[in-house]
């Protein structure tokens, strides 16, 4: 790794401490700890994502910047364990017949020492009995306590069905689970990158915001635009980057929020949710424009291995409905949403981020319809002549 304060190459061994062997200053964030992640790379990710400087970014899109593409492998296949053996059936007449032969070898070996004294044979016939002897042990045992081994088998055997039904009835009734290691969660991210970076260097880079310091937006004039985002991020980034002011635009989170007379933007993530949200804001407001800005499935399985993909693990049926209110779904479209993937909007690269909000706002006001202040029992003024 490079210092980023004198930019010496610095070994594993050296940065022990965090502290550059060279310069004595402290750095941040070690990158055997923070999947390759170092204050160079940071700072050159913040850079990056804010188009040198002209945007400010969130700290979770820096985070989803971070993030591991492609599609989450599937975990092995869940197994109830293994199954309990049943008991085998003692062979009583093979039981005999061990027992008379260990018999008559114990009674040869008895009889090679006290009768003739053949120490020589004796010893053999003493091992052969006792192996004998030793191989109907089992058998005996199973014989004497042969209820009570069986009502032991019977309620393992039981347990083990029991454990087998539910796993069964998981996988019908669940999405099927999908590997998510080594992606970076809000909690992780925050704890291995963010608060030793503000322990450094006294506070986020430039250009990085956390979103408490971001106050609302104001301006002068009745608003012109409304906008539907229920990540909170997403709604952050717009009022960091001045989106309200520029579109005199009403930046809200839920569908009942909306004001009545306005044209809206929808900006959503890529899952069912998303989708819906779109569809339940065209209800609500049937007579005004509503312009799906979001990001829409078949972007992100279009970018493939580039896109981020998440998986969330919910139950098949509610999601089958939630599904079935959204008809106008691809048969991709419909496979990958079923398997419980979906993507965030605060992964999309800030800057095309951006610019699709600031389309859809060109568009929104374009298409807008202009009042008139026409009441009820009131003529329209009469247009000047020209």
């Amino acid at each position: 790794m490079t210092c980023p304060h004198c930019a010496a190459e610095l070994r594993h061994r050296e940065r022990l401490g965090l502290t550059c062997p060279r310069c004595r200053k402290r750095f941040a964030l070690e990158p055997r700890s923070t999947q390759g992640l170092s204050d160079l790379r940071l700072r050159r990710a913040v850079e990056q994502l804010g188009d040198n400087g002209r945007l400010v970014v969130t700290v979770d899109q820096l985070r989803w910047a971070f993030q591991r593409r492609g599609r989450p492998a599937a975990l092995p296949a869940r197994r109830a364990g293994g199954r309990p053996v049943a008991p085998d059936e003692v062979d009583v007449r093979e039981l005999v017949v061990t027992l008379v032969l260990g018999g008559l070898a114990l009674g040869g070996a008895y009889f090679f020492v006290a009768l003739v004294p053949l120490i020589v044979l004796a010893v053999p016939a003493a091992l052969f009995a006792l192996l004998l002897f030793c191989a109907a042990v089992n058998p005996v045992r199973r014989l004497v306590f042969r209820r009570r081994i069986e009502a032991r088998w019977q309620q393992a055997e039981r347990a083990w069905q029991y454990r087998q039904q539910a796993l069964e009835r998981e996988q019908q009734e669940w999405t099927e689970p999908l590997q998510e290691d080594g992606r970076w969660t809000a909690v992780t991210f925050r704890d291995s990158v963010v608060l030793p970076w503000c322990a450094v260097y006294g506070g986020l880079p430039a250009g990085l915001t956390g979103g408490l310091d971001v106050e609302p937006a104001v301006w002068d004039g009745p608003p012109a635009l409304a906008v539907l985002c229920p990540e909170w991020t997403v709604r952050v980034f717009l009022h960091a980057n001045g989106f309200p002011e520029r579109h005199r635009a009403v930046v809200v989170d839920r569908v009942d929020d909306l004001p009545r007379d306005l044209p809206v933007i929808v900006l959503h993530d890529a899952s069912p949710r998303g989708h819906l949200l779109v569809v339940e804001a065209r209800a609500a407001r049937p007579e005004l424009l509503v312009v799906d800005a979001g990001l829409a499935a078949r972007t992100v399985l279009g970018a493939g291995r580039n896109a981020v993909q998440m998986y969330a693990h919910q139950k098949r049926e509610p999601l089958a409905e939630l599904l079935r209110q959204l008809p106008e779904l691809t048969a991709e479209e419909y496979t990958w949403f079923e398997a419980g993937l979906w993507s965030p909007l605060a992964a999309v690269p800030p800057k095309r981020l951006m610019a699709l909000a600031e389309r859809a706002a060109a568009r929104a006001l374009a298409e807008r319809v202009p009042r008139r202040d026409v009441g009820f029992l009131s003529w329209p003024e009469p247009e000047a002549p020209r």
